[in-house]
């Protein structure tokens, strides 16, 4: 019997060794498989990713050659033989010409080839800088691997690279194209005119997201053969279990879509948006440069600036958004004049119904004491964001109210305050109501979202500085009828009377200040360049860092009254340019005095602190408003 019984363990033994073993073959199959799936999928995309890549390549070599054909003929052929007709004004005029378009087209190298004497392929004129490491000479040879597609092309032919050439500088697409004798193309071929662009980033693109795929593929096997083995465990265990983990699953999967959607229509919405303004500004752009009359002109750029501020706004949604949900937003309480923030926000909401036929009032109960601690800001774009969807939501004719009022609060040292925001406009329907708070929810309403445009962001901010306040947000709105919002927020009461502040009178008069300017982008210059001169400065201009540096270095202590310094240089950047200068002091005295702000394209909490931190004196975030930019430098020019 006792045999017996041990055979049958032994037999259970062995079936659930053969059962586990089958879970480790199907986990390791799985791994196969999806490694396999994996390789072939990597090797479509970097196909594809590569073909995409030559299509565009080929599509910039043509529109080069375009400029480009007719430019050269025979005579430039003829008269540049070897190193020393580099001195020659013809070879001086072509590379320059050649070194300009390969400038601004972001290209490697622009060059012509012809056959010496001997019948070999030789250069004729480089378009790099004189002065470049792997500049070519007239009469140097052409490198092996281009051999091929310059023969190709001397023999008639547009010849375009059909995968990415390793050269002795890296991976590069080429395109050769023949040239003729005569500059508008007919005649014998004398030569070729050769294009050849970095395909370096493409290339490391598809590498690096190839080793990511395969890290991926074997994590995601693993994980699959670890759930394999897991599903057995709680098999053997509990039915119900299994069941509980594969709701999970479900769960998970549900959230995931749902992520996915989010993110989808909000990259649609965003996409949608962005497109609208710029294409009043490209448009009416394109028509201005062609108007006559200095009214139509300005009309056109009125309707630019006007499309500019609504294209900054919605950026300014987003950013204002993603640090929200970073954690980078926080509450800064501190003593204020209640009564005074509503005077404020009056003032703003007078200029949103400005040239509308709107009717605005304000009705306020003021507490008895009015000083609080409050975030102003907060509280104040709370306010704006509400009494602007008003204004744009309510027509012509309409009436929009804000109450303010407050009562008592959790004890005598707090009270509620509350603001109420009335208007008889469009209204929103119940649907709506529900998702109002969510982000990037608008009302699926084809008329209303052509009509009335935005990223569906305001009311989910809105929310979230009412809640990091500790307060509440209510509406209550029917269609065609109008919307009240209504906003309660806890505040703490002061002890502390404040003073209002009378705002320092700036002296806006630049006349005789000298800034310098560190500045890697032309046309960003030039807007700052033109500002500050039309307020009587003189403007040094430095395109790097390092020549911002050397210029400070190298002139008297004097020369210049303040720096305005980018961030983003080639070289050395803004905050290394700063410290630099900051470190002369040992040296110079004015290297500690000399104000030194930063004006750059990025616009975070932690960009400008990493500015201050840097040693500069303040921030200014691109794109560059007038008033804020003279009323800055304005603030650290003493004036007699």
């Amino acid at each position: 019997m006792k045999k017996i019984k041990e055979g049958i363990n032994l037999k259970k033994l062995l079936r659930l060794k053969n059962t586990g073993s089958i879970f480790v073959i199907a986990g390791l199959l799985t791994i196969f498989v999806i490694a396999l799936y994996t390789f072939i999928l990597q090797s479509s995309y970097t196909k594809t990713a590569l073909e995409t890549e030559i299509t565009r390549d080929t599509a910039s070599a043509d529109a080069v050659h375009k400029l480009v054909d007719g430019r050269i003929g025979k005579e430039d052929f003829d008269q540049i033989k070897d190193q020393s007709d580099e001195k020659k004004q013809l070879y001086k005029d072509i590379s320059s010409y050649f070194n300009e378009i390969r400038t601004l087209n972001s290209t490697r190298y622009i060059y012509t080839a012809t056959k010496n004497e001997e019948g070999k392929l030789v250069y004729v004129v480089d378009g790099l800088d004189s002065d470049a490491d792997d500049v070519r000479h007239p009469g140097d040879y052409i490198e092996e691997e281009m051999v091929p597609y310059i023969d190709r092309a001397i023999s008639g032919e547009n010849v375009y690279s059909q995968d990415i050439i390793d050269t002795t500088w890296g991976p590069i697409f080429t395109a050769c194209y023949p040239v003729r004798a005569n500059h508008d193309g007919t005649g014998e071929i004398i030569g070729a005119f050769c294009i050849e662009m970095d395909m370096q980033s493409a290339y490391g693109m598809v590498e690096e997201t190839n080793h990511i795929s395969i890290i991926c593929g074997l994590v995601a096997g693993a994980v699959l053969l670890l759930i394999c083995l897991y599903t057995y465990y709680v098999y053997q265990k509990s039915k119900a279990e299994e069941q509980k983990q594969k709701q999970l699953l479900m769960t998970a999967a549900e959230e995931a879509d749902a992520a996915n959607k989010a993110k989808s229509a909000f990259l649609l919405s965003i996409s949608h948006d962005i497109r609208t303004p710029m294409n009043a500004i490209i448009g009416f752009t394109n028509i201005a440069l062609h108007q006559n009359t200095v009214s139509d002109i300005h009309d056109s750029l009125e309707k630019v600036q006007k499309s500019s501020n609504h294209l900054l706004s919605l950026l300014n949604d987003v950013l204002d958004f993603t640090r929200i949900e970073s954690g980078k937003v926080t509450i800064s309480p501190e003593p204020v004049d209640i009564t005074q923030l509503t005077d404020n926000v009056q003032a703003i909401m007078n200029g949103l119904i400005y040239n509308r036929d709107l009717k605005f009032e304000v009705h306020r109960e003021i507490p008895k004491n009015p000083y609080v601690l409050a975030d102003v800001a907060r509280i104040r774009e709370v306010l704006v964001n509400l009494l602007g969807n008003a204004v744009k939501f309510t027509k012509d004719g309409g009436k929009i109210t804000l109450d303010i009022s407050s009562y008592p609060g959790a004890d005598e040292k707090h009270i509620i305050t509350r603001y109420v925001v009335r208007d008889n406009g469009i209204g929103m329907s119940e649907e709506f109501q529900k998702k109002l708070f969510d982000p990037f929810s608008q009302e699926d309403d084809a008329n209303a979202r052509t009509q009335y445009k935005g990223t569906g962001l305001g009311m989910a901010i809105t929310k979230k500085y009412v809640d990091m306040m500790g307060g509440s947000i209510a509406v209550e709105s029917k269609k065609g009828v109008g919307s009240t919002f209504t906003v309660e927020i806890p505040l703490e009461l002061s002890e502390q009377v404040i003073q209002s502040e009378q705002k320092q009178h700036l002296h806006r008069d630049l006349t005789g200040i000298h800034v310098l300017m560190a500045e890697d982008n032309d046309l960003n210059a030039e807007l700052a360049t033109m500002i500050l001169e039309d307020a009587g400065t003189t403007v040094t201009r430095a395109s790097d860092g390092k020549e911002v540096v050397d210029l400070f270095k190298n002139h008297p202590r004097g020369t210049y009254d303040l720096i305005l310094m980018d961030i983003m240089m080639p070289n050395m950047d803004g905050h290394q340019a700063a410290k630099a200068i900051r470190a002369l002091g040992i040296e110079r005295s004015d290297a500690v005095t000399i104000p030194i702000i930063a004006l750059s394209a990025n616009a975070f909490i932690d960009d400008i602190q990493e500015s201050l931190d840097s040693g500069m004196n303040d921030h200014i975030s691109k794109p560059i408003n007038m008033e804020e930019l003279i009323d800055t430098i304005t603030k650290y020019i003493k004036h007699d």
